[in-house]
């Protein structure tokens, strides 16, 4: 039986494989065909496994197959479903003169060898603040219902494919990168009559922020780490590298794009590892090798004592608490009543989400805490 490592590499020799459209590697004998399956899931990317695989899906297990193929349709029915909506958000958008601009992978997918190759799990598009009720309410108008508001954007859904997340601002006001997006209005092309996009630099470097957030949240990595790969395997004469750094040392995570840019190569290119290297490329693939993952990287990235966690998780900030009690926004100084009852409905839920995130925070260990500190720090953030 094969080791996980091993499981691991050709999992990633088929992702290449089906990035650059090239046959794959036989499937080694005596292969894992339950982890192998498990990380095409776990990363989202059933269909470029699918692709990748080619002839070889057929020597998986007859259920497995049938998995990965209804993963595949299910994928192309949300990609038809996706450039449905977004084909009504540019028409109803442009007459009612609101500026917009569709992020992440509604550009990126065009990279692939099929849009539906690339799993858009929501439909990210940025509007001025001023114009954000109007867009709201276009939404509304689709049958879209408002799942929650965190602040930053207002999520959207309409079971059982869309998820629309409607953006104020790229970052979290309190987020380290926010300075810089804040001024990403400036820095766009019209490709429209009130649709904007970013121009390619810029593209990379979203995508490589957004990235680093993920990575410091022990979120979804693999995607964007793809999507930087295709980003400089097909417009490697349109990148200028030197604004490129230039902005990553700016916003404080030159080191990091550093190591990403050469961890694609690695990954893909067969370019030799070091230790850095496949310590990433371990995290990406495979997840923090922690428990609690989610709590343990907040503690990690903010280096505080658990007391503290615990006191920042039983007090948040006042853009937090009005976002979830909006009333807080015409009466601020209800802030410690809402605390309170927050705290008590915390406590006492029955809700296995927030008992879920209580439990994490409250096991959350100091080892955990210091494993992540030191992947995040020698990976360069």
């Amino acid at each position: 039986m094969q080791s996980l490592m091993d499981v691991k590499e050709y999992f990633i020799q088929t992702i290449g494989a089906a990035l650059k459209d090239v046959p794959a590697p036989p499937l080694p004998p005596q292969t894992d065909c339950t982890r192998l399956y498990r990380l095409a899931v776990r990363n989202t990317v059933q269909g470029l496994f699918c692709k990748g695989l080619g002839a070889e899906l057929q020597k998986l297990p007859a259920e497995m197959q049938s998995k990965l193929q209804k993963s595949c349709q299910a994928a192309a029915v949300r990609e038809c479903a996706q450039q449905e909506l977004l084909s009504a958000l540019r028409t109803q958008f442009t007459a009612d003169a609101i500026d917009f601009m569709l992020l992440k992978g509604s550009h990126l997918k065009a990279l692939y060898p099929a849009p539906e190759l690339r799993f858009m799990v929501d439909m990210d598009v940025l509007v001025h603040k001023q114009d954000l009720a109007r867009a709201k309410q276009i939404l509304l108008s689709f049958g879209l219902t408002i799942e929650f508001d965190n602040g930053k954007d207002i999520v959207f859904v309409k079971k059982p494919f869309l998820t629309v997340e409607l953006h104020r601002s790229l970052f979290q006001e309190d987020y380290f990168m926010y300075p810089y997006f804040r001024s990403v209005w400036d820095r766009v092309q019209k490709i429209g009559t009130h649709e904007f996009c970013m121009p390619l630099n810029d593209l990379y470097v979203y995508t490589m922020a957004h990235l680093a957030e993920h990575y410091t949240a022990a979120g979804s990595c693999f995607r964007p780490v793809t999507d930087l790969y295709l980003l400089e395997a097909q417009h490697a004469e349109a990148l200028n590298f030197d604004y490129i750094a230039a902005q990553f040392r700016e916003i404080g995570i030159e080191k990091f794009a550093e190591n990403i840019r050469a961890l694609t190569l690695c990954m893909f290119d067969g370019a030799p590892k070091n230790e850095t290297l496949t310590m990433m490329e371990n995290f990406v693939t495979l997840g923090p090798p922690v428990q609690n993952a989610g709590a343990a990287s907040s503690a990690a990235v903010t280096q505080k004592s658990k007391v503290r966690r615990m006191f920042s998780a039983a007090f948040p900030s006042f853009r937090h608490m009005s976002a979830k009690y909006p009333i807080l926004k015409k009466l601020p100084f209800l802030l410690p009543l809402f605390w309170l009852v927050r705290l008590i409905q915390y406590t006492f839920t029955n809700d296995k989400t927030i008992v879920r995130k209580r439990e994490a925070l409250q096991n959350t260990d100091r080892k955990s805490v210091d494993t992540l500190a030191k992947i995040f720090k020698e990976s360069g953030l």
